[in-house]
């Protein structure tokens, strides 16, 4: 359901709700804490199905905190 090739990435992400969790957006601008995607890149307790990228290996934190970055900057379509 998400199409992350470039150009369509952004669409498919920022202000979207989440299959896996409908109350979550898979990013929410200025908001990383309640950014599904931040969740499951982190692996953090409560996600549904697997940690991302799914079978590892995973991100290493410095990658997963331009991420975070990124969203609490506000998430530009850069």
């Amino acid at each position: 359901s998400m199409n992350l090739s470039a150009g369509n990435a952004y669409a498919s992400l920022v202000n979207v709700a989440s299959v896996e969790q409908p109350a979550l957006k898979r990013v929410n601008p200025g908001d990383p804490t309640s950014s599904y995607l931040v969740q499951k890149l982190e692996g953090a307790a409560g996600i549904s199905g697997a940690r991302m990228p799914f079978g590892g290996p995973y991100l290493d934190q410095a990658t997963i905190d331009e991420v975070v970055n990124w969203i609490t900057q506000g998430a530009a379509n850069n």
